[in-house]
């Protein structure tokens, strides 16, 4: 497979684990939630919007960062560490800005971050963005190896 050609399945993967990873933090939201009876934000008047919105903005960011991730083959520490990071601080940061123009306090800014950075739903999808990063790079990795797709025993070889 050639170098133009892989680019697109690359693309395609990326945006399927980010897809995958949303699921996967709103179910262990939900089940977080659940289990520690406490909302994902504790603040009644942030609102229905503030939690989407933060994974929102972070699926974006994580999908630039898997698109990195494939094409430049970074080695699995780095991809697991900087994604998770990445998926930390921009978690942080929307809550932090958007808690801000709620409020119209500019002190939410930094208070907003540091009341949750401890928080174990931030945590949680931060770590889940370095899983999804680590199994991309493993997918993808197949893929730039040229491995084939699996096949049943009565497909012949040369169907595409």
């Amino acid at each position: 497979m050639s170098e133009s050609a892989a680019a697109p399945r690359l693309g395609l993967l990326a945006a399927l684990v980010t897809a995958a990873w949303i699921a996967v933090v709103i179910a262990v939201w939900g089940l977080t939630s659940l289990l520690l009876d406490v909302d994902v934000i504790r603040e009644s008047d942030a609102g229905p919007y503030l939690g989407p919105a933060m994974v929102a903005v972070a699926a974006a960011a994580l999908f630039l960062l898997l698109l990195r991730v494939l094409r430049t083959d970074e080695r699995p520490g780095i991809a697991f560490f900087g994604c998770t990071a990445a998926v930390f601080l921009v978690l942080l940061a929307i809550g932090g800005v958007g808690y801000t123009l709620i409020r119209a306090e500019l002190f939410w800014l930094l208070g907003f971050p540091l009341q949750y950075a401890a928080s174990p739903f931030i945590v949680l999808a931060a770590v889940l963005a370095g899983v999804a990063a680590l199994l991309a790079r493993s997918i993808g990795g197949a893929e730039k190896r040229g491995a084939s797709r699996p096949r049943w025993p009565w497909e012949s070889p040369d169907d595409a």
